[in-house]
């Protein structure tokens, strides 16, 4: 079975769009657990309107931001042997976990990618007047109006069949995305799951993950144009200070060739 990972932080409309697509999807042989950095009113109602879903909710206590930690309580009742991770404001493709599953393979990480989604589409979505089966649907045929509403990697959503997906990725370098990845969970678990010493965002969720499953000897595989997701317009919220503190962690993991970080799934005494 596959554990779909969805982080979120209380936007319960957004995550309603992901819920929707989810129950879409062409494969059904999945869980979903809602990984919350908090523990919202408005998280809960959304998913008591998806209670025939297969659906996990873990929470937490709101005390900044602990994605990792989230992360790391989704991981701890994950029934699937793969997990994918999206964020709350990606919206998966219908094809999204079947494809990650037909590519599963041992000792491998799947990296996926996402659709840049413009203002005028992702509020289009939020108000119901259309949805991800319909933009799928005529996709090509949106090039133009997604193009002025300045849609952001439109090419990672042409689902190509697998001669020209091979054709294009093969033998390309693979890397790793936090709104948009799988891995199987004994490899996540062998590394001890995310490093909760990473307090800010931008480094701990992706870059370190990558760092030291390489580390740990698995492969990484592209998965580009077959399990994609649609990110929702928002203003940009990078921060250069949380950047570098983001930095400083990992620099210390990076310098001492850390696999099996100590703040994790497990807490391990130095």
């Amino acid at each position: 079975m596959i554990s779909v990972i969805v982080a979120v932080y209380k936007d319960a409309q957004s995550l309603g769009l992901i819920l929707e697509a989810l129950q879409k999807q062409s494969s059904k042989d999945f869980e979903i657990i809602v990984a919350e950095d908090c523990s919202s009113d408005e998280i809960k109602s959304c998913l008591e309107k998806y209670t025939h879903l297969n659906i996990k909710h873990t929470s937490q206590e709101d005390s900044g931001w602990r994605k990792n930690a989230s992360l790391n309580n989704a991981i701890r009742v994950a029934e699937g042997d793969l997990l994918v991770f999206i964020d709350g404001d990606c919206i998966p493709n219908i094809d999204f976990v079947k494809e990650y599953g037909r590519h599963q393979e041992e000792n491998t990480v799947l990296c996926g990618r996402r659709i840049e989604l413009g203002p005028v589409y992702s509020t289009r979505l939020r108000q119901g007047e259309t949805d991800i089966v319909k933009i799928q649907n005529h996709y090509i045929l949106n090039y133009f109006s997604m193009m002025k509403d300045k849609t952001r990697h439109y090419e990672e959503g042409l689902h190509l069949p697998d001669f020209l997906y091979h054709l294009k990725h093969d033998n390309k370098k693979a890397s790793l995305i936090g709104c948009n990845f799988a891995v199987n969970k004994k490899d996540l678990v062998e590394i001890n799951g995310f490093n909760e010493d990473y307090t800010t965002p931008s480094v701990g969720e992706d870059t370190d993950i990558e760092f030291r499953l390489r580390l740990k000897g698995c492969a990484f595989k592209r998965i580009r144009n077959k399990s994609f997701v649609f990110h929702l317009f928002h203003e940009e919220t990078y921060d250069s200070l949380s950047h570098t503190t983001s930095m400083k962690v990992f620099t210390k993991v990076k310098d001492g060739n850390i696999m099996v970080c100590e703040n994790g799934l497990n807490k391990i005494k130095s």
